[in-house]
């Protein structure tokens, strides 16, 4: 009779959830388990399987829960987070008195370090372990310190990386603190990069500028060979709307600037456009072809009622096979978790179909892959990192349990995670968090808010009177 090998020790066995691994296969476990050592997951499986498998230090009962990879957002401006209700929910100039570069002119680097804690912690509520900042802090160090606080995972990139000015904005001429400089830009670029160094490093670095608007080709061309040489992730904002559009067209002889882009070599599998709400037919094939991904904010294109006026394509590239992740962009009337029904309702008002099977696969699997970490993150895989996420079971909004995919992301998509573990860290339990004190995080957030106001000497307009 053969002897059963000794169980091997582990760190954290996660038990007892409805597993939902997007490894290769997209496999599914009713009553599943991982286990982990280190940062890294040993094994996965059916729960009776694994758990005979392992002698764990640490057992995690998920209670029937949902278990599911971090989720990724591949766009996010920490630094104007906490601007939500101070920018007008009116999306035209004239009802915003107040604008993303008045907030951004009069913070500090402790507020940049107090909102990307604000946005960990609601990411961590959400159910999400990494954002990609665009190169919008004007202190890296300041949101990196923060980010490691609180246990997510981030990207960042050389802060606003610009040098051509006129752009529909006028972003780099009214940005007090780090305005247009061609000269600033050429010798900064690529300095994020440093941090990749460390290969377990919570914090990475990759290559942005701020949008073709506002960069040159020269700027484009040095900061995309820059990517290309580190094997990083280069990303820009492109083509927000028919200006942004139109501008760039005409700089470049009028053809649509997808196009001039895939001639020029400006395109390619590292690259990640953002918003890209306007695409024209030529320019279908050029996206396709050059196996990038892009960045979909819906609540931007209905917000700002672009869509009303120029049919979003980017649902038909979904189906046409262009990676496409989500990105909470800013938090205007929005916020981690939003995006996925915004996105669904968005494309079906065009005629399209997004399944929530599709949905989970652009926050996980296709989100990893877009900033560059398919190897380490987005699906719970033996050598990948432990960024697993376990939703609450006591929460109505995950009821009836039928379809936990399409719940998850659909019709409960709030804020349920119960306990997340970022690098086989325990960063999150039973709705708070194990790493700073969340009370205190709160409360730093709501006066930084008042303080950069005064600071602007702006008072939030209300529509009726409040009485103090």
């Amino acid at each position: 009779m053969t002897e059963e090998a000794p169980a091997a020790v582990c760190d954290t066995l996660i038990r007892n959830g409805y597993l939902i691994t997007m490894d290769t296969q997209r496999a599914v476990y009713a009553c599943g388990a991982v286990a982990i050592n280190g940062n890294a997951i040993v094994a996965v499986g059916r729960d009776a399987d694994i758990a005979a498998r392992f002698r764990p230090r640490r057992v995690i009962d998920a209670k029937g829960g949902v278990i599911h990879p971090g989720f990724i957002d591949c766009h996010c401006h920490v630094a104007i987070h906490l601007s939500r209700g101070i920018i007008p929910d009116h999306p035209t100039p004239q009802a915003a008195p107040f604008s993303f570069a008045d907030w951004t002119n009069h913070l500090e680097d402790e507020d940049e370090h107090i909102q990307a804690q604000i946005v960990g912690l609601e990411m961590l509520r959400h159910g999400y372990t990494f954002f990609l900042e665009p190169g919008t802090v004007y202190e890296p160090d300041a949101a990196a310190a923060a980010a490691e606080s609180v246990g997510v995972r981030a990207g960042l990139a050389d802060p606003y990386m610009w040098d051509v000015s006129g752009g529909p904005q006028s972003r780099p001429s009214t940005t007090r603190r780090i305005p247009n400089d061609a000269k600033r830009a050429f010798k900064v670029l690529g300095g994020q990069l440093a941090r990749n160094k460390d290969p377990d490093a919570l914090v990475r670095g990759h290559v942005a500028i701020y949008g073709a608007c506002y960069s040159s080709e020269s700027l484009m061309r040095a900061a995309k060979d820059c990517a290309d040489a580190h094997g990083v992730t280069f990303t820009m904002h492109h083509n927000f709307d028919q200006d942004d559009a139109k501008i760039v067209d005409e700089r470049y002889g009028g053809v649509h600037n997808m196009v001039y882009f895939a001639k020029r070599g400006l395109l390619g599998p590292n690259c990640l456009y953002v918003h890209m709400n306007i695409i024209r037919d030529d320019e279908i094939p050029v996206i396709l072809d050059s196996g990038m991904s892009l960045v979909w904010q819906p609540g931007n294109s209905m917000y700002y009622k672009i869509n009303a006026n120029f049919k979003p394509r980017i649902p038909e590239l979904i189906e046409r096979g262009c990676n496409v992740a989500f990105g909470v962009d800013a938090a205007k009337i929005w916020t981690f978790g939003d995006l996925e029904l915004l996105g669904y309702l968005d494309a079906s008002q065009h005629g399209h179909y997004i399944s929530a099977a599709r949905i989970m696969e652009m926050r996980t699997v296709h989100a990893a892959h877009a900033v560059g970490l398919s190897h380490m993150i987005g699906s719970i895989e033996s050598g990948k990192r432990a960024d697993i996420v376990i939703r609450s079971v006591d929460v109505p909004e995950i009821l009836p349990g039928a379809n936990p995919i399409q719940e998850l992301l659909l019709s409960g998509h709030r804020a349920t995670a119960s306990t997340v573990l970022v690098d086989g860290r325990l960063v999150f339990l039973d709705g708070r968090s194990t790493q700073v004190d969340q009370n205190t995080v709160i409360a730093a957030g709501r006066a930084m808010a008042r303080r950069v106001l005064d600071r602007a000497g702006y008072i939030p307009r209300l529509p009726w009177t409040v009485v103090n």
